[in-house]
């Protein structure tokens, strides 16, 4: 579009490296080549790829440079292909590099822009923040199946996971279009984001990648005119500035009445259809509904009837929340850690923590490659809708409710009765 001479070869078929075809695809005019490798030969004064073009094309007057993308799953996107070829344009440019991490120990990284985007304006990007086993992921799927079953768009679905799976944070990237997509990298600017886990807020910026004029649904305990006095005021302010829709229910309260315990998949996914107009409402309610039909049919009846009843208690209290025009919240997102934690908790796992480790430089990792131990004791997730309470009348004294308690809110001493002189009521 911009009338930029560039191209792409990609070899598809490696070892053994046909030099003749090789050859045989360049167009004549090319001058500059860089070639990406997926891995990282520390051995070799280059990577594998890049050393057999370098060889195929000796004795030509062919520049190449070589670098290394995507190591350890890192996500690839149209930014860094752009930073590539802004490097092949300068008069030297860079041999053996990196693209998509900051190296500020060997300095070989490119910079690049990432607001760069070439996304289909018509394709619609939905980013869905939930909790593992939560059911986010298969209403997610269910979700791309509906919209491809029956509609005539295209559908894209990928979910990535944290290490910790059940009860860690997952989020589901999903496009659809009316033209065929292609994009094999994260979405970094999404019309609509939901979170499913109130508390998230607490510790994630879930707003950062959303686009000007989306949408934002939240599952949250509080009502349409409480919920905005609860957000950080970081949260507010990106709702503010970027003029994002915001909508609210009670999943979790839903989900009780219904018999859903707390599976609050089905009502969320109401929710989206109802807000993203992707779908007719109409015709996306009675689509959910036979999708639970096929789901859940094996489970028993009374397992589809709870699943049913949690579609049509959803749009009754589903709200829209009426946006201010100033961040009115005094408090903001919690740092990851405690500021009583080392250093390295705090520098390197605390981002970690919370979706940030791909934005960590060389410098901060340890050098071979160990960490320490005993860095769980400084992740509070916070992830638990109930708090559990000592009840004395039940009690009887067997301890096992201090060893079994994951949030360790139980705990058993033995002290001497005069040390109970002055305790707060509140004592048990």
């Amino acid at each position: 579009q911009n009338g930029e001479k560039v191209g792409l070869l990609v070899v598809r078929l490696y070892r053994p490296f046909d030099i003749s075809r090789f050859l045989n695809t360049l167009p004549a005019t090319v001058n500059r080549i860089a070639v990406l490798d997926r891995c990282k030969d520390p051995a070799a004064n280059g990577e594998p790829l890049c050393m057999d073009v370098k060889e195929a094309l000796s004795g030509s007057d062919i520049m190449v440079v070589g670098g290394r993308y995507g190591l350890s799953s890192k996500d690839f996107t149209p930014a860094m292909v752009k930073g590539v070829y802004d490097e092949l344009k300068r008069a030297l440019p860079k041999d053996s590099f990196t693209i998509g991490i900051e190296d500020d120990i060997s300095f070989s990284s490119l910079d690049y822009d990432p607001c760069f985007d070439t996304e289909d304006p018509k394709t619609v990007r939905c980013l869905f923040y939930g909790l593992g086993s939560d059911g986010t992921v298969g209403a997610n799927k269910n979700s791309i199946k509906i919209i491809g079953g029956e509609t005539d768009l295209y559908a894209q679905g990928y979910y990535s996971y944290d290490s910790k799976k059940s009860g860690g944070i997952t989020v589901s990237h999903l496009r659809f279009g009316p033209n065929p997509i292609y994009a094999s990298y994260m979405i970094n600017r999404a019309n609509f984001v939901a979170c499913h886990v109130y508390s998230f807020l607490e510790k994630l910026d879930v707003l950062k990648c959303t686009a000007e004029g989306g949408t934002f649904l939240l599952n949250s305990p509080f009502g349409p005119d409480e919920v905005w006095d609860k957000l950080p005021k970081t949260t507010q302010q990106r709702i503010i500035d970027k003029k994002l829709k915001f909508y609210t229910i009670d999943a979790v309260k839903i989900a009780r009445e219904t018999g859903m315990g707390g599976r609050t998949n089905t009502i969320m996914q109401t929710c989206f259809f109802a807000i993203s107009g992707v779908l007719e409402k109409k015709r996306a309610i009675k689509a959910i509904k036979d999708a639970i039909v096929s789901s859940y049919s094996r489970k028993g009846q009374a397992v589809v009837d709870q699943n049913i009843a949690a579609v049509d208690a959803t749009l009754a209290n589903l709200y829209e929340v009426k946006v201010p025009k100033k961040a009115t919240s005094k408090f903001d997102i919690k740092p990851p850690v405690a500021e009583d934690a080392p250093e390295f908790v705090k520098d390197v796992l605390g981002p970690m923590m919370v979706l940030e480790g791909d934005g960590l430089p060389v410098s901060c990792l340890p050098e071979d490659g160990t960490f320490p131990s005993g860095t769980t004791q400084y992740e509070k997730r916070s992830i638990a809708i109930d708090i559990p309470s000592w009840d004395p009348s039940l009690c009887i004294q067997c301890g096992k409710c201090a060893l079994v308690c994951p949030h360790a809110s139980i705990r058993a001493k033995v002290y001497d009765a005069d040390l109970l002189k002055g305790a707060p009521k509140t004592f048990k």
